[in-house]
């Protein structure tokens, strides 16, 4: 009998251990319940999804072709910055291109690789540029890149969030991700702890929804919000369960049973993850990836959730030779006056007089 007490109180505690370990959990979806899951096969035209939209062919010569793989993408005032082989390529609203800013290297003002960037508000007007690297925040001039300021934190940060002239929230792989500091580099919260199951970094896994700030964990159904009304973090469903949709427990299991390189192939043949969030006052944006390599892209507004896969939608914007490029608004975020941003690789594009070395066109949507 004693030893029947000791084993469920030992049993309650781990459960009540595995459920707190990581902060409090809220089980309030983020957003509104509804069968987001339910999958329309109806064809269904690009246009009639996104009926305001328009198409920016970013400028290709040879200052200003784009680099490296999954470019970042933010539009800020009218311009884009793209991240491009440890540089930042500034086009203007039509896809001009303007300037690049590259500071790699080891002396004052430099940074060894950007792993995150962002554009800013600046307290002295204009913007400001904003990049992450191994020992922190490189600050510099958004419209000429001149160096301002770092902003030291000693810590290699994989993304960040400027949420306002008091707070940003930092990603790090120490034994606590979540960071809330101040302007000086100062941490005045930390939260979350390390969890290696869930440890995936994609370019945008940040988004802002009725005003609260949130990070997905990889590809699941779930976020670390952050409220900066009450200057609390919480654990939260980002959509409230359904049957197959990937959730953080579930990755922590096949962690465990396979490791990290095997865990994710195995939840791929099994589960639906949330491949990317992106939201615009009331309105967002999911894009799934089902067994089999199965995409589906989910619209979010006034009228509740409509979920359609790729297949079934005729690009009627832009004869591409795939709808994958649906799937890169990952890379991709604009301002709150602005818009939803997807890239269209050239090499998709079937018109004449697109090269495939050339620079990728932006398709820039809205649902009004």
């Amino acid at each position: 009998m004693n030893k029947l007490v000791t084993c469920c109180f030992i049993s309650m505690a781990i459960l009540l251990s595995a459920c707190t370990s990581n902060g409090k959990y809220s089980k309030d979806a983020l957003f509104p319940s509804g069968d987001y899951m339910s999958v329309s096969h109806k064809k269904v035209k690009l246009s009639s999804i996104f009926p305001q939209h328009r198409l920016i062919p970013l400028e290709t010569n040879d200052a200003s072709l784009i680099g490296g793989r999954g470019n970042k993408v933010i539009k800020r005032d009218s311009c884009f910055y793209v991240e491009s082989n440890n540089a930042i390529l500034c086009f203007d609203n039509n896809g001009r291109f303007l300037r690049r800013m590259a500071h790699q290297g080891s002396g004052p003002g430099e940074y060894a690789e950007i792993t995150d960037f962002d554009v800013v508000p600046s307290p002295k007007g204009g913007a400001e540029l904003w990049i992450s690297s191994v020992s922190g925040l490189q600050i510099y001039n958004a419209a000429s890149g001149d160096f301002m300021r770092k902003m030291n934190m000693n810590k290699s940060i994989h993304q960040f969030r400027y949420v306002n002239e008091n707070t940003v929230l930092i990603i790090t792989s120490d034994d606590y991700i979540f960071h809330v500091c101040d302007m000086s580099g100062h941490i005045r919260k930390d939260f979350y702890e390390k969890d290696l199951a869930n440890s995936t970094h994609k370019f945008n896994q940040f988004f802002t929804y009725q005003g609260k700030v949130a990070y997905q964990l990889g590809d699941t159904q779930t976020a670390i919000v952050y409220d900066p009304e009450t200057d609390d973090c919480d654990l939260q469903p980002i959509l409230q369960p359904q049957e197959n949709v990937l959730t953080p427990d579930i990755s922590r299991d096949y962690y465990d049973k396979y490791g990290y390189l095997e865990q994710y192939e195995r939840l791929g043949n099994s589960y639906t993850q949330l491949s990317t969030i992106r939201a615009m006052g009331n309105d967002a944006i999911f894009t799934w990836i089902a067994p089999e390599r199965n995409y589906l892209l989910t619209v979010f507004s006034s009228s509740g959730y409509k979920t359609v896969p790729f297949s079934a939608i005729e690009n009627d914007l832009i004869p591409t030779s795939t709808n994958l490029f649906l799937a890169t608004i990952i890379a991709c975020e604009s301002d709150p006056a602005s818009t939803w941003l997807f890239q269209i690789p050239a090499e998709f594009i079937q018109q004449e007089g697109v090269n495939k070395e050339d620079n990728f066109w932006l398709l820039e949507v809205s649902l009004r």
